[in-house]
């Protein structure tokens, strides 16, 4: 790649650049993308100023992948707008997926390791990470160590409630693409316990999986294994009693799969 600063060009001179340079097909650079070729053509010709590839085609440009996914455009109630629908279908427009997640780099080998963090105001960070390989021994440790650390964060709720965000790794083509679950105000820490081990015979990357297919349909869980979890813990700002209660009458908690 020449010596030349990505900043310095459009998202237009991008394309051209990088298509010239790795010699890819429009279709090839909308799968780098996320995005159909249709849009990267759009980019090409200055008919879209593209500033939403604009992360994207300089992880490119500067690494050769993509590690920010293009983030689809948003209405002003932070609604995804509805794109036009393929050929064929029955309806003109759709919602398109969101293609949350970043990707990150993997280390060259998996491992079983186990690490924990103290945060603010009693907080914790667990993070798990584990060979990619069903059969091995370190991804069976890591299955285990992730249950009995949902053991202990339920265990520890003994004043107040614990709640959950948490965050999964999958091997993608070589690379960590990073999902989401429960960002936005997290899980009851005995909600999740008691699927995993309902549910899934407690696996909590199975668990995992689970809601992940939910959230992202184009993130194919049955061949991306999971490589790395991190549970972020913290206290829940709704009272425990009032917690009880909305449990007797049976109208906190929605059922999950």
């Amino acid at each position: 790649m020449p010596a030349q600063d990505p900043n310095e060009l459009s998202p237009q001179e991008l394309v051209l650049h990088l298509k010239e340079a790795y010699g890819y097909t429009w279709k090839e650079m909308g799968e780098r993308l996320g995005r159909s070729e249709k849009m990267v053509r759009k980019v090409a010709a200055g008919q879209s100023r593209g500033e939403s590839y604009r992360q994207a085609l300089t992880d490119l440009f500067n690494h050769g992948e993509v590690t920010h996914v293009p983030p689809r455009r948003r209405d002003k109630e932070g609604h995804i707008v509805p794109v036009r629908a393929k050929a064929g279908a029955q309806q003109r427009t759709v919602v398109p997926e969101d293609t949350g997640g970043t990707f990150t780099e993997l280390p060259k080998r998996g491992r079983h390791t186990s690490t924990v963090t103290d945060l603010a105001e009693g907080g914790r960070q667990y993070h798990v990470e584990m060979p990619k390989t069903a059969r091995a021994k370190g991804r069976k440790a890591a299955v285990e160590d992730l249950r009995q650390r949902l053991v202990t964060i339920s265990r520890s709720q003994a004043r107040q409630d614990k709640r959950i965000k948490l965050q999964a790794v999958y091997q993608v083509d070589g690379i960590g693409r990073v999902m989401d679950i429960g960002s936005k105000s997290g899980y009851h820490a005995s909600d999740i316990l008691n699927d995993v081990k309902k549910d899934y015979g407690g696996d909590m990357t199975a668990w995992l999986a689970a809601q992940s297919r939910e959230r992202y349909t184009n993130l194919d869980v049955a061949v991306s294994p999971i490589v790395s979890v991190t549970m972020t813990v913290f206290t829940a700002t709704r009272s425990k009693a009032e917690r009880k209660q909305r449990d007797a009458a049976g109208t906190r908690r929605r059922r999950r799969r």
